[in-house]
């Protein structure tokens, strides 16, 4: 009987701190990071070009996504006058259970949803008024719903099981579709007080 190769074991998730949280509430920090997601990797020049912001600009937000532990230094190219640090995010997973723990690992996880918020919707207006926008079918790749309703329990756990296989998709797209075009979806979820039972 043949046994089929072990499969590799899933990465770790980074279990982020309410410090690494507070340090990703930034806007420049989160668009870095979320490039680093995309890419894989990058030099703070390719960051530059790929973000539109000045490179003297990042210099801090890179110093300090690497403080936090955040993003890491893979290699060091070598461009003739200086070598040129080349970033990586330190896990393409993270965690945030522990440090929600905490009241501000909780105020910092609104700033980051805060920020991610924002980002998503200048990335939307951007995608818009492009010509490879596609609004509808099933390649898709830019759209806004927004959804209010009552959900039970076991509505609630598929709802969870859902955004628990986007995740994965996400994942493997990450790894595998090095040709594909990036994407940015995100998704808020909140309870919403009820005002029939109070």
């Amino acid at each position: 009987m043949s046994r089929s190769p072990a499969s590799p074991p899933a990465p770790r998730a980074l279990k982020l701190t309410p410090d690494q949280l507070g340090a990703m509430a930034s806007s420049p920090r989160l668009a870095i990071l979320q490039r680093l997601d995309v890419d894989g990797q990058a030099t703070a020049r390719e960051l530059s070009e790929r973000l539109g912001r000045p490179i003297t600009a990042l210099y801090h937000h890179l110093e300090r996504l690497e403080a936090a532990g955040l993003v890491q230094v893979v290699e060091r190219r070598s461009t003739g006058r200086r070598p040129e640090a080349v970033y990586a995010v330190v896990s393409r997973q993270l965690s945030s259970a522990d440090a929600l723990r905490t009241p501000g690992g909780r105020r910092n996880l609104i700033k980051v949803a805060s920020s991610v918020v924002g980002a998503s919707l200048r990335a939307f207006a951007a995608a818009a008024t492009q010509a490879a926008a596609c609004f509808e079918g099933s390649q898709r790749n830019c759209t806004v719903r927004h959804l209010a309703f009552r959900a039970d329990a076991a509505q609630l756990a598929r709802i969870n099981a859902l955004i628990g296989e986007l995740e994965q998709a996400s994942q493997e797209g990450s790894e595998a579709a090095g040709d594909g075009q990036p994407l940015l979806l995100t998704v808020v979820l909140a309870s919403v007080p009820d005002k029939r039972k109070s």
